[in-house]
């Protein structure tokens, strides 16, 4: 029988939740290359990672008596490289035709229970341009760990197995190790209790708005974050409330869900990459997670105010560990699937200009692939999702754009849009207004449910 590894939170979440079986939950890494692409050398570069990576070679299991869910790592695990071709067409019918197939790559589910959970593909454009992509369950992998990929892949490509990349210092496995022993630390469970006491991670939703079922649909919508403000426009607030651009985009976003908060404070689940130590920058792996983050949104305050109240609280939040599962036991649960309604996952992406820098290796121009995934997908409850998820990043221009990830059985496009909406407003005020209150802030109510 094959070792049995303990599993990470998340991890038995999404097992628990599909009972091992078809989850579509998935992160994906690609990679534009124009050149010649010999796909042995890609067969071998892909050898490379999965021989670096113990999670590309991770499938779960439950074996044991406690029907617990743990991970398995193959010694050797190749990866079959599957090698596609769009029609011949014009440029712009094959980069749609490439877009299109690769996206339906990223919602073709896999199957969590003893099975492979990443595969790779080769799409040829062109005798010239190829895309590679690595597809993965959200299990072992996330955003993070798929610009580890893309980094790594050029070296690998030109030197193979006598590429001279140093090995990555801790895996998936240690992390899930060092998660369960903080998970059982009275310390730490002592201080999430006291600390999540008065949280409020529900929203007070209106009566119509169907409740939560088994199954989650996130479908995405746009935030209209393109007419404004940049990074700079809000700048002087961050500088005067010594708070981060997350922060910011909190206190922004509590505002314009302020007339859903409950007791005025909301409690969201906002996104950290938990790569804060240099030793697990090169992980590859599902290590990211939420931590809570309540906002006092009482006394009408100002922007400013909101916003050194938000800050105060997320930097609170941040200066210790956050295990999912003692989160789970501390926060108050009203029977509903997610672990909180709203979260928040702000990430700095490089600009157009980093962003589509090419790497040259082998003679091969490397150069990053969007693979935004924009179809809904319907799955069951998990502790990673939430009813409204918004995910912004900025480039380095401090330009903003996101998407709202929406629960399509609760919120339809028309509320969901509207959520979006406020949100932009509310962050235009911000910056507009920072004296404002927040009464003068908010749109009307009428634009959301």
């Amino acid at each position: 029988m094959s070792k049995l590894h303990t599993a990470t939170h998340y991890q038995r979440s999404l097992y628990n939740a599909t009972g091992g079986r078809e989850s579509g939950v998935n992160v994906g890494a690609a990679v534009r290359m124009r050149g010649h692409v010999d796909p042995g050398r890609i067969c071998v570069a892909l050898d490379a990672l999965t021989a670096r990576h113990e999670a590309l070679r991770t499938t779960l299991t439950r074996q044991d008596a406690t029907g617990t869910a743990h991970q398995v790592i193959g010694n050797h695990f190749p990866l079959d490289l599957r090698e596609l071709s769009v029609p011949e067409a014009g440029e712009n019918q094959r980069e749609s035709a490439c877009a299109a197939l690769l996206q339906a790559e990223l919602r073709r589910p896999f199957v969590l229970k003893d099975s492979p959970l990443a595969r790779a593909l080769l799409v040829t454009l062109a005798d010239d341009d190829r895309v590679f992509a690595l597809i993965a369950h959200h299990a072992i992998m996330d955003g993070w760990s798929a610009g580890v990929i893309r980094d790594e892949l050029p070296h690998l490509y030109e030197y193979g197995t006598s590429a001279t990349l140093p090995p990555p210092v801790l895996h998936l496995a240690d992390y899930a190790v060092w998660e369960a022993k903080l998970a059982d630390d009275p310390a730490t469970q002592e201080h999430w209790r006291a600390a999540l006491a008065d949280a409020r991670p529900r929203l007070a939703l209106a009566s119509d708005v169907p409740p939560v079922g088994p199954i989650a649909r996130a479908t995405p919508h746009p935030l209209p974050l393109h007419h404004g403000p940049t990074l700079s426009a809000l700048h002087p607030l961050m500088v005067e409330e010594r708070a981060s651009t997350t922060a910011v985009l909190l206190a922004a976003l509590a505002a314009s869900l302020s007339d859903h908060a409950t007791n005025e404070r909301i409690t969201f689940g906002v996104m950290r990459s938990n790569r804060q130590q240099r030793d697990i920058r090169g992980t590859v792996g599902f290590l990211a997670g939420h931590v809570p983050v309540t906002v006092d949104l009482s006394g009408d305050p100002s922007c400013t105010t909101l916003v050194g109240r938000t800050a105060d609280a997320y930097d609170r939040a941040i200066s210790r560990p956050a295990p999912v599962g003692v989160l789970r036991a501390a926060l108050p649960d009203s029977g509903r699937g997610p672990l909180f309604d709203v979260t928040l996952n702000y990430s700095h992406h490089q600009g157009r200009d980093q962003a589509d820098a090419v790497v040259k290796a082998a003679g091969i121009a490397f150069s990053s692939y969007d693979l935004a995934h924009d179809e809904p997908t319907n799955h069951p409850w998990w502790d990673g999702a939430s009813l409204l998820d918004f995910q912004i990043s900025s480039d380095s221009a401090g330009r903003l754009s996101g998407a709202l990830v929406a629960d399509a059985h609760m919120f339809g496009d028309s509320e969901a849009s509207g959520f979006a909406e406020r949100f932009a407003a509310a962050l235009r005020r911000f910056a507009d207004r920072p004296r404002g209150r927040l009464s003068e802030l908010v749109p009307a109510k009428e634009s959301a449910r």
